[in-house]
């Protein structure tokens, strides 16, 4: 369980951080248009981190529903939340229009949704492979 929870966390944290890191190849401006002014620093950050969580978090779930060796409700959902949440945080201008900000928290709603699809084909291959060796077993048990 320790390990799961250890999984689940750093992909959460990896959620967390994507929105910065995938602006960086544009830019200290382009990563600056994500950071809150002075003024509001504390409200911002939270307002910001709190749209964040919600893929993060379901990550994290899926990282508890994962079991070994594969982990693959985990990693797909990762992968899947990383991929949207990169794909759609690098090109959003802020500065473009005065409702750019809405994107802000519609990109971690619409990346959460296809992280639980993600989860959900990593659950169907998961209970795949455990089948799959489960008659690998008795197979050779029966031969043997």
């Amino acid at each position: 369980m320790k390990q799961r929870i250890v999984i689940g966390s750093i992909a959460a944290a990896f959620c967390l951080a994507i929105p910065f890191l995938c602006r960086i190849p544009r830019g200290s401006d382009w990563v600056a248009q994500y950071l809150p002014d002075e003024g509001h620093v504390i409200s911002g950050t939270l307002l910001f981190w709190s749209f964040a969580m919600i893929p993060a978090v379901l990550v994290f779930c899926a990282g508890l529903v994962s079991k070994p060796p594969f982990y693959f409700p985990a990693l797909i959902s990762t992968l899947v939340a990383l991929s949207m949440l990169g794909y759609w945080h690098h090109n959003n201008d802020l500065a473009a229009d005065a409702q750019a900000a809405i994107s802000l928290i519609f990109i971690p709603i619409y990346s959460a949704a296809l992280a639980v699809v993600g989860g959900l084909v990593g659950l169907g291959l998961q209970s795949l492979s455990r089948a799959l060796r489960i008659k690998t077993e008795k197979d050779a048990a029966g031969k043997g």
